[in-house]
């Protein structure tokens, strides 16, 4: 046990000073390269991290802001706080939101193992095994490292607002009379989630509507009775009111495709899908959708690959995520309701960037979320197989 702790441990601290070290690095490029140590210019310089800066600029100086998300006027309030007019300070204020993504990660391995073993303490080692491949998952994960330290983007923040909501909710969920007034923590939590971009709540709710649905479901004597109502209703929507506005997201199914058809002619690149869901028929809507939904998920695929950079990202990334899916698929018969609540949000995240998002790299930033609680139960999955047999062995 000392030892998996220890491995563990120094895993995470090399961790801690790989990521500091490579926003600090990035910073003094992009300074001497006149970017104020925002982004270096290979990212194409004018990166979402430099329209952050000036807007938290102009709130320092009481100009106007435009204000996309509530991240300009916390980052211009930490400046005009501390009185540190330079971007550093605000990479620093986005590392801390780095380790603290970190320890939420490996708290969900510990709410896992602690709800799913009667004995937790025979699953210590298990426990820690886990929490050192999730580290060694972080150092070798590309677009995390990317959008971490290359920017200062708001990802981060919203990564470890989202892990936080999964982790409040779930001790809720699956122990509520020790954890139900966690809700007075949550909800705030997730009011400044959607504040940061209003579709990560919005994600959350929609997972937390499908669970208790699904419960109920499950209930119901004629399943496939419910499911024709449910597409039916679906059908009708997208039909005749896909371009009603649904409520808090205020704005319609039709808003969500038709900025995503913009993206195909107004900002289309090199890197585009070019998957287009604007459709007049539902049929040919769902066969896209599915089309997007794993692009999102686990793209880029192959047929979409058409230069080193989305070469690269299918190696590096696409391909392991496949293996740990295959992995998963096999065991599924060892996924816990944790697990499955788990896998839940990441694949609602997906559904939703499936449907507003048609460009690869952007689904390499956006799906980090779901990729990152899939690793979680893996992992989890992986070392608690291997116990259960090495204890069969014994």
């Amino acid at each position: 046990m000392k030892k998996s702790k220890l491995l563990y441990l120094t895993l995470q601290q090399l961790l801690f000073l790989m990521y500091f070290i490579l926003s600090y690095f990035i910073y003094t490029l992009a300074m001497k390269q006149g970017n104020e140590g925002v982004a270096i210019q290979i990212l194409g310089g004018k990166d979402d991290g430099f329209f952050y800066w000036e807007q938290a600029k102009n709130i320092v100086s009481g100009e106007y802001a435009i204000l996309t998300s509530i991240y300009p006027l916390i980052i211009g309030t930490i400046v005009k706080l501390t009185g540190i007019e330079d971007v550093y300070i605000i990479r620093f204020f986005n590392y801390l939101g780095f380790v603290g993504f970190v320890f939420i990660s490996t708290w969900i391995i510990d709410f896992i193992f602690k709800y799913t073993n009667k004995n937790s303490n025979e699953m210590i080692n298990e426990r820690f095994n886990s929490k050192t491949i999730l580290i060694l998952a972080f150092v070798c994960y590309s677009s995390l490292i990317m959008y971490s330290t290359f920017s200062i983007y708001r990802d981060i923040w919203i990564m470890f607002f989202y892990l936080l909501s999964v982790f409040l909710s779930g001790l809720i969920i699956f122990d509520y009379r020790k954890y139900a007034l966690i809700i007075l923590f949550l909800i705030p939590i997730l009011w400044i989630m959607g504040e940061l971009r209003f579709y990560a709540a919005g994600s959350f709710m929609v997972t937390i509507i499908i669970y208790f649905s699904y419960k109920q479901f499950k209930k119901l004597k004629r399943p496939v009775v419910a499911i024709s109502v449910f597409f039916t209703i679906f059908i009708l929507y997208y039909t005749f009111m896909m371009d009603y506005p649904l409520p808090y997201l205020k704005m319609s199914l039709g808003d969500a495709l038709e900025y995503r058809s913009s993206a195909l002619t107004n900002f289309s690149g090199g890197s585009q899908m070019y998957i287009n869901l604007k459709q007049p028929f539902f049929g040919t809507f769902f066969v896209n959708y599915f089309h997007s939904y794993l692009s999102n998920f686990i793209g880029p695929l192959p047929w979409q690959i058409n230069g080193f950079s989305t070469l690269l990202l299918f190696i590096v990334e696409s391909v392991p995520m496949i293996g740990l899916l295959r992995f998963l698929w096999i065991k599924k018969n060892s996924l816990s309701p944790i697990h499955n609540y788990l896998l839940l949000h990441a694949f609602v995240w997906f559904g939703l960037i499936g449907l507003s998002n048609d460009n690869v790299g952007t689904a390499a930033r956006l799906r980090m979320i779901g990729w990152v609680l899939i690793l979680i139960v893996f992992v989890t999955v992986y070392f608690s197989d291997k116990g259960s047999k090495e204890k069969e062995k014994v």
